[in-house]
């Protein structure tokens, strides 16, 4: 794996093979890559690369897509996991929904919740970051 640093948007990003151009997740600047250094190369914000697969460790955001995934399998029903990734219009969404019906969206809520749970856990750091947590949407569900 390697791991690049995107000069237009600051923001890191991995590559499985090695290759002469790049082109970045997050603002889609296209960018020519030197391997001169496999020190720098195996390395991200000063962490060896293996740990990089841990589920707790944070990404640049500094989201972790664990602490998240728990908050959205346990507490779920009323939206802490979207407090924590930063969307709190969804969180006041589904706390809402789940005060306010007494309890019977909470069943939908909680449902909706699980699911996207096993998605954070599934996906890789930068996913979750694309698909969650730096989502256009205010409301991201799957």
């Amino acid at each position: 794996m390697y791991i690049h640093q995107c000069p237009e948007c600051g923001k890191q990003y991995s590559t499985q093979e090695r290759v002469n151009r790049v082109k970045c997740p997050y603002c889609g600047a296209e960018t020519n890559v030197s391997y001169a250094d496999q020190e720098q190369q195996q390395q991200f914000s000063g962490q060896p690369l293996s740990s990089l697969d841990s589920v707790f460790t944070n990404g640049p955001s500094g989201k972790s897509r664990g602490v998240a995934a728990i908050l959205a399998l346990f507490f779920g029903a009323i939206g802490l996991h979207y407090f924590y990734i930063g969307k709190t219009n969804a969180g006041i969404l589904f706390l809402v929904a789940s005060i306010l019906s007494c309890g019977a969206l909470a069943v939908v809520t909680q449902i909706v919740s699980f699911v996207q749970g096993i998605l954070f856990l599934v996906s890789t750091q930068e996913e979750f970051e694309m698909r969650w947590v730096n989502a256009p949407s205010s409301v991201p569900l799957f």
